[in-house]
């Protein structure tokens, strides 16, 4: 969930798709439905009053506002929230404002204490989806997005002030993060432990042992099959940047005299991959694939937004494995298919002008609500499995940005100009989707619904603009009104 000083990979996905186009094309011219997790609305009827029976126990909702909690009427309206540490004003702020009131603050120390991989560590050795394995054209990037813990000397040294911190504030303080989705970003399972282990001796020498620890997986990170086909796909996206490398070296070596190649055009391609290409591309290889939840932790959760699934191509192929590996879970019908082909059968993926007719949203609406009911099913009934006899909580991540909800070109990219209402529309039925799920599976979802995101926020690096749930007013009132400090019968 770190955001930091930018937006992260969860909203770089977004223009996964024109990037890779972008990279690769410069220098050259010319079911089965029955489910333990239902989805409990009908297909297309997400917006309804038709959503599943709440029990008597009241909902637990939180935001994740990665700079902290703002002050204003968040925390009398909500159950919990989870902020990034920045420093220790800010994580003081944060918990200071939930004094006096029934609101924990989730905190994750991953910016903190998870820095780069040293760049000797970074392997350059990566397998396609085929089973062949090749090196790296290029040399990591620096400061490299996988992680790495310091010595446990060095964690005790840098969490000692901020655990003072949470000492002082210790009846606010809901559960601790340490890395932001580990196995994705090469942190191991048994780091993951060490690390543990060190936060867990701090907080028992406070008298806080009562305190939680957590962990957030990227999807089905947590599955070693899964992990296998995330780190063979990022594979594909660096072997398609590598034979562009290649075949533009070729074409150099020939002296250029190659219809359609541009040198120029190819050299500025190079800097532009060796200055800003993906962090899939030094992901890939170097992934924790062994799977399983780290000792030591007592709550998990993991994030798998619409915009990943839609944009990222390390799930092209995704869908169809869950349909494959995880039979029950509502895939069947993404059997054999490939994330391309289901994209173009969504209406927000189209050249020219955005079109609101409504004959096309309720298509869009009726796939969108399957491709939830899809990825969400089938790695939380993996999650359980994962999990098996432990005693651990669980916490549900949906999206409430509009990433996934913008009007896109057929590369990818997110069209200059957006109808507000449409997207907010959709971004309302996906967060209708997260609720009515939440409120099917509750007794699974102990720790409660966080949304990502609340803020607005803006990526300098990629020039998008991203919209919180605060920037969408419909948006913002359903999921106050959902919230556990109001009764509600059921999700709008």
């Amino acid at each position: 969930m770190a955001l930091g000083k930018e937006i992260t990979r969860k909203i770089h996905t977004a223009v996964f798709v024109f990037l890779v186009v972008v990279l690769a094309g410069c220098g050259a011219r010319g079911d089965d439905q029955t489910s333990k997790y239902p989805i409990a609305a009908a297909a297309g009827e997400v917006g309804s009053s038709q959503g599943a029976a709440v029990s008597n126990s009241p909902v637990n909702v939180a935001f994740f506002t990665p700079s902290g909690i703002p002050s204003g009427d968040l925390v009398s309206r909500m159950g919990f929230g989870m902020i990034n540490v920045v420093n220790l004003e800010q994580l003081a702020a944060s918990l200071e404002l939930a004094v006096g009131q029934d609101f924990k603050v989730n905190v994750d120390f991953g910016p903190l204490i998870a820095g780069p991989m040293s760049p000797e560590l970074i392997r350059q050795g990566y397998h396609d989806t085929s089973g062949n394995f090749y090196q790296k054209a290029f040399e990591p990037l620096s400061p490299a997005k996988l992680r790495q813990f310091p010595s446990d000397a060095e964690l005790e040294r840098q969490l000692s002030p901020y655990f003072d911190v949470l000492k002082k504030y210790q009846s606010n303080v809901g559960s601790i993060f340490l890395a932001d989705e580990p196995y994705l970003n090469g942190i191991t399972k048994s780091e993951m432990e060490r690390a543990g282990r060190v936060a867990r001796r701090q907080l028992e020498a406070r008298g806080m042992g009562e305190v939680k620890l957590g962990v957030i997986f990227a999807s089905g990170m947590f599955n070693a099959d899964f992990a296998s086909l995330m780190n063979r796909q990022s594979g594909n996206y660096v072997r398609g940047l590598d034979q562009h490398y290649e075949a533009g070296q070729m074409n150099v070596a020939k002296g250029g005299a190659v219809p359609g190649f541009v040198e120029s055009d190819f050299e500025k391609w190079i800097l532009a991959v060796k200055a800003s290409r993906l962090t899939t591309y030094d992901i890939a290889g170097n992934m924790y694939t062994g799977g399983g939840i780290p000792d030591g932790f007592e709550v998990v959760a993991y994030d798998f937004y619409l915009s990943t699934i839609l944009l990222d191509g390390v799930h092209e192929e995704t869908l169809s494995w869950l349909a494959s590996h995880v039979p029950g879970a509502g895939c069947e019908q993404f059997k054999g298919r490939k994330m391309r082909e289901i994209r173009g059968n969504l209406s927000l993926f189209r050249d020219g002008k955005s079109l609101g007719d409504e004959r096309l949203q309720r298509k869009d609406r009726l796939l969108l609500d399957s491709i939830f009911q899809c990825r969400m099913q089938a790695v939380t009934k993996m999650l359980e499995n994962e999990i098996g006899s432990r005693e651990v909580g669980v916490m549900m991540i949906a999206e409430s940005s509009n990433n996934g909800a913008l009007d896109f070109d057929l590369l990818g990219r997110p069209k200059p100009e957006q109808s507000k209402s449409l997207v907010e529309s959709r971004t309302f039925d996906e967060v209708a989707r997260a609720k009515n799920f939440y409120l099917s599976n509750r007794s699974f979802f102990t720790e409660g619904l966080l949304f990502f995101l609340y803020d607005d926020a803006y990526d300098e690096g990629i020039n998008l603009s991203i919209g919180g749930a605060v920037g969408m007013p419909r948006v913002l009132d359903s999921i106050f009104e959902f919230s556990g400090k109001f009764e509600t019968e059921s999700a709008e």
